[in-house]
């Protein structure tokens, strides 16, 4: 399927289209300014594409490097390196 920095760019660009048009509808219904939409929608995309506090995107966990030894009875022992 998609990896994960697609789904990202991808639902970027979904939330900034429809924050546009949200922020489009709004301004036309109270008189405000047609500026709001793009606003609303790049503050959307930004937040959804940039995840500061980490809760919609799952972080991966970096690869941990770990060496095997047995000890004397053949028991596996994993120490990181």
């Amino acid at each position: 399927m998609l990896g994960g920095m697609k789904k990202r760019a991808l639902a970027a660009v979904l939330w900034f289209y429809a924050m546009w048009y949200a922020g489009a509808m709004i301004a036309q219904v109270l008189g405000l300014s047609p500026a709001l939409g793009p606003i609303l929608g790049t503050a959307a995309a930004a937040l959804i594409a940039g995840d500061p506090r980490g809760i919609i995107w799952t972080k991966t966990p970096d690869k941990t490097r770990s060496s095997t030894k047995s000890t004397p009875s053949g028991q596996a022992v994993h120490t990181p390196v």
